[in-house]
């Protein structure tokens, strides 16, 4: 905010001509307060995933944003949703059939260590609805001293709503198929001329077809001294989930099975309960000299528990006369339906982070710091079934032609301690960005981390009473590195070479051993990346390219030497290749956005002694080719049509086993349209008509060695939306 006074002239006792001059009142300018734009572009130039709010053409490291106007465009509902709308993700479906495992450059991005809330760690299994989105930010490559421990392929940062000063309110409801009613709103209420209040709530119900959704949150922030040198925030996020999962399908003959990508072949009594409330307090502080720094901590707790079924064919003769081929599948074809590992987890986070910037002259040359450290207090219990109920637990048989047959079961798990564990992180940081020339900047960066954890496995007897508890610490320091170069030639074009690593504990994957946790060092990775980020059309349309080559170059294997004792970190990977990014206007009418990713390399290249890997194996969760495109057209001031496309080319389930076993699970190439028209019946009101998957195609899209989760049937959604 900004303000100016302007006096008048004071009265004179000597007015010429007997006029009388008077004192005109102070008067206030303020700057108007603007919404945020994210809902009215596909485009932006700017993100605060680098811990500083910086231009993306000075991040010298591969970007995506998926913005608001993107997630209403396409309605997307959860992170889940709105990742597969960028190049070069994948999922993998896990043992228990949870969607958390994403893939990114052929390597995991973990959920406990490379999912971000506004730059911050987010490391909880949960349902990830959009609802208090304002984009989505995904950055490539390892960025280990940015963020501390993390995996290889990169890090997703969610950024949420913040008040602004202005009253704005936004109220969407939308129905479609298979009972999908969905009914968000956001208001936003200035309540002073430094102060807002902005709450976004969501509910949520659906059919589909047997797998349900059932969900509500709610996010209320409230902030204070907006545009003065100190802004305050404090804001609460509430969600709460009660799904049935969609069931996962067993291959036929290695291949995805040609089903109706709507059928659900699960039971009543699976489920998918889910809770994550946590608390959020920031603080801007902004210097005379033009520094800032920004602190902020979030505490919560979040709670997951989920029981859900694989179909698979049954064998001949004791379940179909035949074997089961894609050429004799029918309506009669019996499947045998399994229920997968029942898991509950908790977990309880707490997180703090302070970061600096400011620029400086020295030496003669502008140099860019950005300092801060963070600190984690983190628990988790694991729960597993302690009454008989574990892997491919029978559910019964149904047939192709029989889904969704009511079928509820008179049990249910009953949950007991499986693992827990307490950890403390904390580290340090410092980067450079430095002006060296008119058009060359150089970046250097160093981050040291520390952790300390306590991990606890349980074991009990055939009766169910605990006989022991194995407890491993661990304790480990780790440096992690980035550097690259800059050459910006005009204001619209940047070119850069970077240099990035990362590393990740053990601990990370949330698989609790003993000895071998706490004796293995961490693994480490690197990026090395050449790109270049182009302006055009004034600075309407941006486009990005860049080749990569990301490597692991320790990762875990295990060798009969050490069994029990420590795994051994002889393993190699990498992936490498090409991604292409275009975003925002073609002309006053075209709005695009296309997201590329070409990876013809991404193979074992090192394998230890008793590793189930074959070297020179392709890796697998990692299609040569995938992409994701979306064209606007605005036909007249009041409508507005889209159409778009998403696709990969063949995908593997497994990653870093015998390519035999790799052959036997796969899905073939495909590509889905989605189609979206858009009609304005008054300038604050409208209505959209959605058609997703509009060929209705059977493809495969969470995979895993034994099933694979089948990507969403055609969805038909009508949304009326307006602002007050």
């Amino acid at each position: 905010m900004l303000a100016a006074s302007v006096s008048g002239w004071a009265q004179s006792s000597a007015a010429p001509d007997g006029v009388t001059e008077k004192t005109l009142s102070t008067v206030t300018v303020r700057e108007k307060a603007e919404a945020p734009q994210g809902k009215d572009a596909l485009q932006t130039t700017r993100s605060t995933i680098g811990k500083g709010n910086q231009d993306i053409r000075d991040i010298p490291q591969s970007l995506s944003v998926i913005t608001e106007k993107l997630i209403d465009d396409r309605k997307l509902d959860t992170l889940k949703e709105a990742l597969h709308h960028t190049a070069g993700i994948t999922f993998s479906a896990t043992e228990n059939g949870t969607d958390q495992d994403i893939r990114l450059r052929g390597f995991s991005i973990s959920t406990v260590g490379d999912l971000l809330i506004d730059g911050m760690r987010d490391p909880s299994q949960y349902d990830r609805d959009t609802f208090n989105y304002d984009r989505i930010e995904i950055m490539r490559g390892s960025a280990s001293m940015l963020f501390g421990r993390g995996s290889t392929g990169g890090v997703v940062n969610q950024v949420t709503k913040q008040p602004f000063l202005a009253d704005q309110n936004d109220v969407e409801t939308t129905i479609g198929s298979r009972g999908y009613v969905r009914t968000t709103g956001d208001f936003n209420v200035r309540t002073s001329e430094e102060a807002a209040l902005r709450i976004n709530v969501m509910g949520n119900r659906a059919d589909n077809g047997g797998a349900k959704v059932a969900k509500y949150g709610i996010a209320p922030t409230y902030s204070w001294g907006i545009g003065t040198r100190d802004e305050f925030s404090v804001g609460l996020f509430h969600l709460n989930v009660d799904n049935v999962p969609q069931s996962s399908m067993g291959y036929l003959g290695g291949n995805i099975p040609n089903v109706n990508p709507g059928n659900f072949y699960g039971t009543d009594s699976d489920y998918l309960l889910g809770k994550a409330t946590y608390g959020t307090f920031k603080q801007t502080h902004k210097f005379d000299d033009g520094g800032e720094l920004r602190s902020q901590v979030r505490t919560g707790v979040f709670g997951r528990a989920q029981w859900s079924t694989n179909a698979a064919y049954g064998a001949a003769p004791a379940l179909n006369a035949v074997t089961v081929t894609a050429a004799n599948l029918n309506p009669s074809t019996v499947l045998r339906r399994q229920g997968l590992t029942p898991r509950k987890d908790q977990f309880t986070n707490t997180y703090l982070q302070s970061d600096y910037s400011n620029e400086y002259n020295w030496g003669g040359m502008k140099h860019q710091i950005l300092t801060g450290f963070d600190a984690a207090k983190e628990r988790a219990n694991r729960f597993l079934a302690g009454n008989g109920i574990g892997a491919n637990y029978d559910k019964g048989n149904t047939v192709i032609g029989r889904p969704n047959d009511g079928r509820t079961l008179a049990v249910s798990p009953l949950y007991r301690d499986s693992s827990n564990y307490s950890a403390r992180a904390m580290g340090v940081y410092v980067q450079d960005l430095v002006q060296v020339a008119p058009q060359w900047k150089l970046l250097g960066g160093l981050r040291y981390d520390t952790f300390k954890g306590d991990f606890n496995q349980l074991t009990y007897n055939a009766a169910g009473a605990l006989t022991g508890t194995a407890n491993a610490k661990m304790s480990i320091g780790a440096m992690s590195y980035r550097g690259g170069v800059l050459y910006q030639p005009t204001p619209t074009s940047s070119y850069h070479f970077s240099y990035g690593t990362s590393f990740n504990t053990n601990a990370d994957t949330y698989q609790y051993t003993t000895a071998q946790t706490a004796n293995t060092p961490p693994e480490k990775s690197r990026n090395i990346e050449i790109g270049a980020k182009l302006d055009w059309l004034d600075g309407k349309l941006s486009t990005r390219a860049a080749l990569f080559r990301t490597e692991k170059y320790n990762e875990r294997t295990t060798d009969a030497d050490f069994a029990g004792t420590a795994f051994l970190l002889s393993g190699k990977r990498h992936s490498a290749g090409l991604e292409l990014d275009v975003v925002g206007r073609l002309t006053p009418q075209w709005e695009v956005y296309l997201s590329y990713a070409y990876t013809p390399t991404a193979r074992i290249d090192q394998a230890g002694t008793a590793a189930q890997a074959t070297v020179g194996q392709r890796v697998g969760l990692t299609p040569k080719n995938s992409g994701s495109a979306w064209l606007s057209y605005q036909a007249t001031p009041k409508l507005r049509i889209a159409g778009g496309l998403n696709g990969a080319s063949e995908n593997f389930a497994l990653q870093g086993t015998s390519g035999v076993a790799q052959l036997t699970a796969r899905a073939a190439s495909y590509v889905v349209a989605d189609a979206m028209m858009e009609y304005k019946v008054t300038p604050d009101t409208y209505v959209q008509l959605n058609v997703a998957n509009l060929a209705n195609k059977t493809y495969g899209d969470q995979l895993y060695p034994a099933f694979a989760v089948l990507g969403a049937p055609r969805t038909v959604k009508l949304t009326v939306g307006t602002r007050f």
